[in-house]
């Protein structure tokens, strides 16, 4: 369930495009997300043991960094074959293939067919805020999501929260009619 004190904000993105490989290490000197890794990852039934591993951090990293959600249903929607998440990965090899590889991450559900997503979880791992690592996570995700054909995202925030959307360019009043979410989710 929903908590007190959250508002639903929403998101209209970019047109931007990126290339589709789910693990990204990108190298161009312009690039100012150039030595940030980061996959896509979705459990797609395949038991591939990194995608699992990834999602197992995401999940962890989530329900560490969001301590008033319950597990159970951080674990459902990270787990549900509809989502996707975007995983920031460490650069330290120390790290590398372990839980503490994932430094922030993004779950959300994308209705193609309505052109939007929604985003379930957000957060950056303790040890890695104020560091400019949201606002690149959130950079990356819209720049995925144009491949998906998504122009806008929604989500709800709770009073922690709603500082850090409103920065990444989001708004409290929904902008996207809603006839293209009525129905589809709930609570906004």
């Amino acid at each position: 369930g929903r908590q007190k004190g959250k508002q639903a904000t929403s998101s209209r993105k970019r047109k931007n495009s990126t290339s589709g490989s789910s693990l990204r290490n990108n190298k161009s000197t312009n690039n100012p997300y150039a030595s940030i890794r980061y996959a896509i990852v979705q459990n797609d039934g395949s038991n591939d043991p990194t995608t699992l591993m990834r999602l197992i951090g995401l999940k962890s990293l989530f329900a560490k960094q969001l301590p008033k959600m319950p597990k159970e249903y951080i674990a459902h929607l990270v787990l549900d074959r509809r989502h996707k998440s975007l995983a920031l990965l460490s650069n330290d090899p120390a790290h590398k293939d372990s839980d503490e590889e994932i430094i922030g991450g993004i779950t959300y559900r994308a209705y193609p067919d309505m052109k939007f997503a929604e985003i379930a979880f957000c957060a950056v791992s303790a040890s890695q805020q104020v560091k400019g690592y949201g606002t690149k996570l959130m950079n990356l995700v819209k720049q995925h999501a144009v491949t998906e054909g998504i122009e806008y995202f929604i989500t709800y925030a709770d009073n922690y929260a709603i500082g850090y959307f409103k920065k990444q360019g989001f708004t409290k009043s929904i902008t996207m009619h809603k006839s293209r979410f009525h129905g589809l989710i709930k609570d906004y």
